[in-house]
């Protein structure tokens, strides 16, 4: 399997979550602090990942030569909404959830 690197990753400055694969991404892409329900967080992320499904050239490494399908299935495996300290906040694992 190719080695993902997702452009959330590299645009985002990234504070360490709950495991050591795991990020939690902020700025640009998603709100400082995280959401305050899980609705905004999940819209936020599908927004995102919309973007980079249409636009390859806005994926990272890894990312720009699967097809708009195959992008949006590692997406969904690799990045989800959790709350954290009251908060909604997009992670991601490289490994997978």
């Amino acid at each position: 399997m190719k080695k993902l690197v997702f452009t959330l990753v590299a645009a985002s400055l990234s504070v360490p979550a709950m495991a050591a694969q795991t990020v939690v991404l902020g700025p640009p892409q998603f709100a400082e602090g995280g959401y305050a329900n899980r609705g905004q967080c999940e819209s936020a992320l599908a927004a995102e990942r919309n973007r980079q499904r249409r636009d390859p050239t806005a994926r990272g490494a890894g990312y720009q030569d699967l097809t708009g399908s195959e992008f949006n299935r590692e997406s969904r495996r690799t990045t989800r909404c959790e709350e954290i300290n009251g908060r909604y906040v997009v992670v991601f694992n490289a490994n997978g959830f």
